[in-house]
């Protein structure tokens, strides 16, 4: 009996470790028909900034040689540097793109590839979709090396298109190939870096989080190496953002630091693989607390319920703000010196920090959303029956869920503000900035509030197009940002929700759009909760 069991359990053992990866084309062809539309908007939200980005420069910032000669004084500037990236050989007006914008299109790239692991990795495991498709004729491997694979054919796409986009405007083919292959190489560092963090936490949000830490982390690596040297200093080589324009488009062209992405994001899929291999599916290598055994007083609530939900989240937003604000604050002090004759008459420190303001209340929108969609996604997921099981009912548990994230966006702008302040205080020496702009940041609430009550109304209403809400944050922010630029009307540009509160001068008050602004959003929300309890739950 002995002799004829053990070949089969090593025949057994054998065929499974060579089956890790069983699967994993119908896996990528799943991911590819799941994600048709949303890379898809990726890609072409990404190429078409190229052209809309270059024609805006040109036609509002640099229009005539001599404004193009000042701008590049301008971007030449340390301080300059930090937001877009050093400016490489001769000044032209695709030079000048390239210094001011690079750096947006590398962390879209990071961003769009940090999601794309996420969504089909952890989140499969959290939704309890990886276990029943595990139950199949799956290998161990074959979700993580399905999303690799995607993640590399919407790189190529991405590199592909964006190529297209800069040889439209001008670019010579080869300079077009390098700028779009450098997109693709910091895209998939980023996708290795998520691959690692989604084995090491429990939840998609904390992949991303954590992925989010890197992502900030090498983009003040990157600026604080771009304030070293005009052409990039030794923490500019720390970064894989830095690698990614250290291929100097349109000067002395170099393709090697693009090597440097590939090694590193090879390491980081090894050790994804490795991580992956030492845990159960559905667990995590960093092992949740173990909870209490009965809930204090204050948590028994639905209020605190939803506190407790929100907590990482809202701690997580907070820690980047103050970072982040403080940098783009310290700043300040060199905008407001700045002496070129393109800012003449102009007090371009406090218009800088009018416009950090306004950019903060624009992604404290974005966590709004982030909010408001997560209790959709614990509507589809079941986890809101055991709630309304009980005393508590939908209006409360709708009420209580708005509430904490009401709460974060006033929280949220006054630490920014606060982080952004105190970096202009001690850039300018001026230390009543610090309250002027935290006021500033409050002030632009009622925004926030509005971007929150849009998808709390289609969250009763229409809840399968909550996804229309991100249509809104976008549109709001590129009608506000480049509509001007770009000779947009000015009743369409009166159309994006961020069009009504002034954001220069620098704590300005407007009393009656605030006041609609906060009516519109307390009516959206009432549509919401009204939509909620005449529907049934999960459906929509």
């Amino acid at each position: 009996m002995t002799t004829t069991v053990s070949p089969a359990r090593s025949r057994t053992g054998s065929r499974s470790a060579s089956s890790h990866l069983t699967g994993t084309g119908a896996m990528v062809r799943l991911a590819l028909r799941r994600d048709r539309i949303k890379l898809t908007i990726w890609l072409v939200a990404i190429t078409a900034l190229v052209p809309r980005f270059y024609y805006a420069a040109v036609t509002s910032v640099v229009p005539t040689p001599e404004a193009l000669a000042e701008a590049s004084q301008m971007i030449r500037v340390s301080f300059m540097r930090v937001l877009g990236g050093p400016l490489f050989g001769d000044v032209t007006t695709r030079s000048y793109f390239l210094a001011a914008y690079w750096v947006e299109f590398l962390l879209a790239a990071a961003i769009m590839n940090m999601m794309l692991i996420t969504r089909h990795t952890r989140a499969e495991e959290q939704t309890g979709r990886a276990e029943l498709i595990r139950a199949a004729v799956v290998g161990r491997h074959a979700q993580l090396t399905a999303a690799l694979i995607v993640a590399l054919i919407s790189n190529a796409a991405l590199a592909i298109l964006t190529t297209a986009a800069t040889i439209s405007i001008g670019f010579p083919v080869g300079s077009a190939l390098l700028f779009g292959v450098s997109l693709a190489a910091a895209g998939l560092v980023f996708a290795g870096v998520t691959a690692v963090t989604a084995q090491v936490t429990e939840h998609p949000r904390g992949a991303n989080g954590l992925a989010g830490v890197v992502l900030i982390a090498v983009w003040l690596l990157r600026g604080a190496g771009a304030m070293q040297s005009q052409e990039g200093g030794p923490l500019f080589w720390l970064s894989p953002i830095g690698w990614s324009q250290q291929t100097r488009v349109l000067a002395d062209e170099r393709w090697w630091p693009l090597g440097l992405s590939v090694l590193l994001a090879g390491l980081l899929v090894a050790g994804a693989y490795s991580l992956a291999s030492r845990r159960d599916l559905g667990a995590s290598l960093m092992a949740p607390r173990p909870g209490r055994a009965s809930a204090p007083s204050w948590l028994r609530s639905p209020f605190a319920l939803a506190l407790r939900l929100q907590q990482a989240a809202i701690v997580g937003w907070g820690a980047a703000f103050v970072a982040i604000g403080f940098v783009l604050g310290a700043m300040t002090g060199g905008m407001a010196n700045t002496d070129l004759p393109i800012f003449s008459g102009a007090d371009f420190g406090r218009a800088w920090l009018s416009l950090m303001v306004f950019t903060g209340s624009l992604y404290t929108g974005v966590f709004a959303v982030l909010s408001v969609i997560r209790l959709r996604t614990e509507e589809v997921r079941g986890r809101i029956g055991p709630v309304l099981a009980g005393p508590t009912g939908r209006s409360t548990w709708f009420w209580s869920s708005l509430l904490v994230t009401a709460l974060a966006v006033v929280v949220l702008p006054a630490v920014y503000g606060a982080a952004l302040g105190i970096g202009a205080a001690v850039s300018t020496g001026d230390p009543g900035l610090a309250g002027e702009v935290i006021w500033a940041s409050l002030r632009r609430t009622p925004e926030v509030l509005v971007l929150l009550a849009v998808p709390a109304a289609l969250l009763g209403l229409a809840p399968r197009a909550m996804s229309v809400s991100w249509a809104v944050v976008v549109y709001s922010g590129f009608m506000q940002i480049l509509g001007p630029y770009m000779q947009v009307p000015g009743w369409l540009v009166n159309t994006s929700v961020l069009s009504h509160l002034p954001w220069h001068p620098l704590g300005a008050f407007a009393p009656v759009a605030t006041v609609v602004l906060t009516a519109l959003a307390a009516a959206l929300m009432f549509l919401g909760l009204y939509g909620l309890r005449r529907r049934d739950l999960a459906s929509g």
